[in-house]
């Protein structure tokens, strides 16, 4: 079923972010988050009946600490680094349905180095996971942290195919670091990077670079999303979703057939479809990793 123009994000939410923060949890980041989400969209809490949460935080006990009641819709969306954009499509198709009619995702981590226990860290599970296919390959050696093995493959294979130089692979991380200079929520604002910076960083897994890799950060977002009918009768003009798509990839990637085959490649095929849009009517694209 297409759920094109059905349903809507009418609020958002987001913490500054830093690398650490002392004396903050995850869960008043969350709360902060939720709060100015809830005040974006010109609801009150008791307005919220769905509540998404990152995997690894169970909806109920953020729930209770932000002070709302998802009476009839709450689950956990554990898609590691993408849980965030999966929620999006769960809580656009829940609305479209009726099955809630105001549903908020809402995650972070605090990063806190003097207390282990507040900082339980959800804005990236980085590709990790338990032992996949193949475990005979890694064991020994063991895999490198969150995903870099899979895209120290990827990379690889990438050079060998089309003679890509890591000069240009660094120029990546350089463009996202430009980008987030002129954000005052940024952890990275006033913190340029240049490709030679990349290039001398230390290797985390060959050809990957300590400044080409995912730097996790304390902070907390949330957005809240409705069916369109709902949307417009808000105050604030709202952002219909459009297109949505969601493809599982391997767990490992050297058994995939095309290890440069990667699952964005399939999901937005299939949100494009959705949308009646191609590649060139996009004006602006994020990606992750």
């Amino acid at each position: 079923m297409s759920i094109r123009g059905k349903a809507a994000i009418i609020g958002i939410g987001e913490t500054p972010h830093r690398r650490v923060w002392p004396g903050r949890s995850m869960w008043s980041l969350c709360a902060e988050a939720a709060a100015e989400a809830i005040r974006d969209a010109g609801l009150r809490r008791e307005d919220i009946d769905g509540l998404m949460t990152m995997g690894g935080v169970y909806p109920g006990p953020m729930a209770e600490y932000i002070g709302i009641r998802p009476t009839r819709f709450a689950v956990m969306s554990g898609f590691m680094g993408a849980s965030s954009g999966v929620a999006l499509a769960i809580a656009a198709n829940v609305v479209a349905n009726g099955m809630a009619k105001n549903v908020m995702f809402v995650a972070g981590g605090a990063r806190d180095p003097g207390n282990p226990a507040a900082s339980i860290y959800m804005g990236d599970g980085g590709g990790g996971g338990p032992p996949s296919t193949g475990t005979e390959w890694s064991n020994p050696f063991g895999l490198a942290a969150g995903a870099n093995t899979t895209y120290g493959l990827l990379y690889t294979r990438h050079m060998y195919e089309y003679g890509t130089k890591p000069e240009q692979l660094a120029r990546i991380a350089v463009n996202q670091r430009f980008n987030t200079q002129e954000n005052p929520l940024s952890a990275f604002r006033g913190q340029a990077l240049t490709v030679d910076d990349v290039l001398n960083s230390r290797y985390i897994n060959y050809p990957l670079h300590l400044l080409e890799s995912v730097m996790p950060v304390a902070g907390a977002i949330a957005y809240i999303v409705s069916s369109a009918e709902h949307a417009r009768t808000l105050l604030n003009p709202p952002v219909y979703i459009l297109g949505v798509g969601v493809h599982q990839g391997y767990a490992s990637s050297w058994t995939n057939p095309n290890m440069l085959e990667v699952p964005a490649r399939l999901s937005t095929k299939s949100a494009y479809e959705m949308a009646g849009y191609g590649p060139m009517d996009i004006e602006f694209a994020e990606f992750y990793d």
